[in-house]
Parts: C-alpha cells; structure tokens; sequence
C-alpha cells in the first residue's frame, strides 16, 4: 500500500492520533484525500448531449454517445466509481441504452481509437495542497464517437461485457404516473457501492451507448473515477 501524507505533504506509514493509534479509512475517501479521484460533467447552463436518432438501434463501433477510456500508455489503473445520465428529453420514441466494458487494448490486440469532444474534468478533492496532478484517462462525449472495434469483434473475442441496458418506457420523461417528472428522469451506477468495482488499464473502456427512434433524447452525464497506481491496489 502506498504511503500516507500528513498536512504537510510527508510521507508517513499512515496517519495516527495523538496517542499514535493507526487511522484507517475506506479506500475511496482515502484516495479523494489523496487527489486519486475525479469527477467530470456539464456546467449548470450546458445544452445537454444528443443520443443517436435511429430506429431498432444495436450498439456498434461507431454510434457510442459517452467514454471514460483508460490511458493506453500509462501503468495508471482507472477505477469507475459512480456514472449518472439525466434525461431532459426523450426524442422521437422511448431512449435505450446500453453500457459496456471492455477489456485492454493490449488484451484485445486492437486500440480504441476514439474521437469525440473531451469533457473538462476536475479534482475532487477541492484544495490547494496536496499538489494535483491533471487526469489520464480520457472522457469523450458525442454524437458518432468513433470507437474502432466493431461490435461483432467484441462478442467473438469476449473483449466486452454488457453491463446493463435500459428499455425506458415510451414519453418517459413527461409521462405522468411513471414516478418521475419533467427532467427528472436518470440512471445511475455506483459501482463501489453495488461490489462491483473494476480496474481499467491500457485502453480499456467503460461505452455508454444511448438512441432514441426518430429525434435525438437528450441527456445530460457525471462521470466520477479514481486514477490509482498499482502500488495503491497491492
């Protein structure tokens, strides 16, 4: 396990009492003490995000709406702590989604080559001390985010595993009896919380893919992770 720092940014064992008792805490409010863990989404007046348009839509390698993809040219482990999508409008007809991880880069022999737009990421750690380092891994939003490996290859090699898919009811979002309201309706995926924590390196992903037939749902994503080293998890 890596070392502790004391407010002075020290190294120590770990952090003591007075009477030099060992204080322990959970690994995920250690690693946001430490400056490990980010957080990445839209500002207050952002236009939220457009799905894909299109009827009798299967995730493939080219129409994926949101990424957080693991530096392929670090030894940093990327672990996804909690992913929430907020809906302000469900298109044409009912929005799907799917979410998927897939394995390395390197497990997989191909690279996820991914375009798209990147989404400012901040520290969750709000202070000035410890020193912050940016993030590694890379969040990419946008319509037709291209990601080079086709769905097919994925299924075959078993370089991906489908996570959860949603089959929303149709005018969810302004529906009244389907115990939400007008953007009010989300997603959410605490991965620490439900057990199910994974360790992404070297490319791999975590893919949300979302469409809705006829005219694009809109949504609106947070994203929060940790950037660890491996001494961190050992």
């Amino acid at each position: 396990m890596s070392d502790f720092q004391n407010n002075n940014s020290v190294a120590v064992a770990a952090r003591t009492t007075a009477n030099r008792d060992a204080v322990t805490l959970d690994s995920y409010y250690r690693w946001v003490a430490e400056g490990k863990v980010f957080e990445a989404g839209q500002s207050l007046q952002s236009t939220g995000l457009d799905s894909q348009a299109e009827t009798a839509l299967t995730p493939d390698d080219v129409k994926a709406s949101f990424a957080l993809v693991a530096p392929s040219s670090s030894s940093k482990i990327i672990v996804p702590i909690l992913f929430k999508v907020m809906f302000e409008g469900d298109g044409g007809a009912a929005p799907d989604s799917w979410l998927i991880f897939t394995r390395s880069s390197g497990a997989m022999g191909v690279s996820l080559a991914v375009t798209g737009t990147d989404v400012n990421a901040k520290n969750c750690l709000y202070a000035t001390n410890p020193t912050k380092a940016a993030p590694q891994a890379s969040i990419v939003k946008g319509v037709a985010t291209t990601f080079l490996v086709t769905v097919s290859a994925l299924d075959t090699a078993n370089d991906c595993v489908l996570y959860h898919m949603a089959l929303m009811a149709d005018a969810s979002c302004t529906t009244a009896g389907l115990g939400i309201t007008a953007k009010g309706l989300y997603q959410e995926y605490n991965f620490i919380k439900e057990g199910f924590p994974r360790y992404m390196t070297s490319g791999a992903a975590m893919i949300y893919y979302v469409s809705a037939a006829s005219s694009d749902a809109v949504f609106h994503p947070y994203i929060q992770w940790a950037e660890l080293d491996p001494a961190d998890v050992l």
